[in-house]
């Protein structure tokens, strides 16, 4: 008789099993809360996992946040805010000390741990916030000049100014042989003859 066993009785026989083994695990909620130092205020509405997305909650308006049905196991708490920049939590959950689970908090990726009390729950504080943009410099007259075609514009008019006044204090045998200079250049057949 046990030779006809249907195939769909063997698939219910293998889900019931599954269902009874997984059942058997325990499980806990874990709690905690964000908060933006340095007067606690909540931190609400921001995105939190464990593991990358093994678990996911989001804190609440006063910053308070739940993880349920938690199965023992490593665990690592990220926080998804966008404003602020929060610790790393790593949580180790034993079977049949759930709900005393040990938490390690690293500052940043590479730091040292901090063990953290977090048997009851988990207070995470915001490190920093975020700068993503340089705030922009105030005008100032002073910074046209950085300009470098300002710099050259200022440099022709200045020498326009003062090349016909340097042209005025001249030895006038000088000036005769400069002008006489100017004359060949214009000239290229002339300036070629004179080498």
């Amino acid at each position: 008789a046990n030779s006809n066993m249907s195939p769909l009785k063997l698939v219910f026989a293998a889900a019931l099993l599954s269902a009874v083994s997984a059942g058997s695990s325990e499980t806990t909620t874990f709690t905690g809360k964000l908060i933006l130092p340095p007067r606690s205020l909540p931190f609400a509405f921001t995105p939190l996992t464990l593991n990358a997305g093994e678990y996911n909650a989001t804190s609440d308006a006063d910053g308070d946040f739940f993880f349920v049905g938690v199965k023992p196991g490593v665990y690592n708490l990220e926080v998804g805010a966008a404003s602020h920049a929060f610790p790393t939590v790593k949580i180790k959950f034993t079977e049949g000390e759930m709900d005393s689970p040990k938490c390690n908090l690293y500052l940043y990726l590479g730091s040292g741990m901090q063990p953290v009390d977090c048997s009851s729950s988990l207070t995470l504080p915001a490190l920093a916030q975020y700068h993503y943009f340089e705030s922009r410099p105030p005008f100032s007259p002073f910074a046209i000049l950085k300009n470098p075609m300002l710099l050259m514009m200022l440099f022709s008019a200045g020498m326009m100014w003062y090349m016909p006044k340097m042209m005025e204090g001249m030895d006038p045998e000088q000036r005769a042989q400069m002008e006489k200079q100017m004359a060949m250049q214009s000239d290229p057949q002339a300036m070629l003859a004179e080498l």
